[in-house]
């Protein structure tokens, strides 16, 4: 029976951890990462002159994280973005800016920077309210919550009852409150199982409790 209580206690918040991290996410949708497909628009000034615009129509659409044609302080303030966010003033550094080029060298600014779209999916067309779950979802979450609860309770009464020096002095064998130990195999033993010797070793000697 104990290893079948070991083994259930392992195993069942095992099944949890993979039932929550296999659980559909639609963060990829929502947050500029490494490797998303990016599209996005700006007012690029230079020296206090408009120099280029990228609007919705012509975004600027890049693989981020895979490309060097976007200054190294523009990458950090993208990482992170929410899709169809947008910072009203993005000042770089010339040690952050265009590492070549015409404005290698240069401070930039940035105004008006905004994500389009991220993987290909709109700002618009994204949920106002929570993602939709699937019917997988919700059987995954409640049975991984009835087994998370299962275990949980297992694993308190398992301890109670088979490992009682978890929980203070015991009985080994009828698990009431134990008087003392054998003073042979040092097992814990109520005064009605050790009338007779200890179960366990046969020893006759028993080492009360102080």
């Amino acid at each position: 029976m104990k290893r079948y209580a070991l083994l259930y206690m392992f195993v069942v918040p095992l099944i949890v951890g993979l039932f929550i991290a296999s659980a559909p996410t639609s963060a990829d949708k929502f947050i500029v990462e490494d490797g998303d497909f990016l599209d996005y628009g700006y007012q690029l000034y230079v020296n206090g002159s408009l120099v280029e615009t990228r609007d919705e129509e012509n975004p600027v659409q890049i693989v981020i994280g895979t490309t060097s044609i976007i200054p190294p302080g523009l990458y950090q303030h993208l990482i992170g973005m929410r899709n169809g966010e947008i910072k009203d003033k993005v000042d770089i550094s010339p040690d952050d800016g265009f590492p070549d080029g015409i404005y290698a060298g240069i401070a930039l600014t940035y105004y008006n920077l905004q994500i389009y779209k991220i993987n290909g999916y709109h700002h618009t067309e994204l949920p106002t309210g929570p993602p939709a779950r699937s019917f997988g979802y919700w059987v995954l979450t409640i049975g991984g919550g009835i087994l998370g609860t299962a275990g949980a309770i297992f694993l308190i009464y398992g301890g109670y009852r088979f490992y009682p020096k978890i929980f203070g002095k015991r009985c080994m064998t009828c698990k009431k409150s134990a008087l003392g130990t054998c003073k042979n195999c040092g097992r814990a033993f109520c005064d009605n199982c050790y009338s007779s010797g200890c179960p366990n070793c046969k020893g006759r000697s028993l080492i009360r409790f102080k």
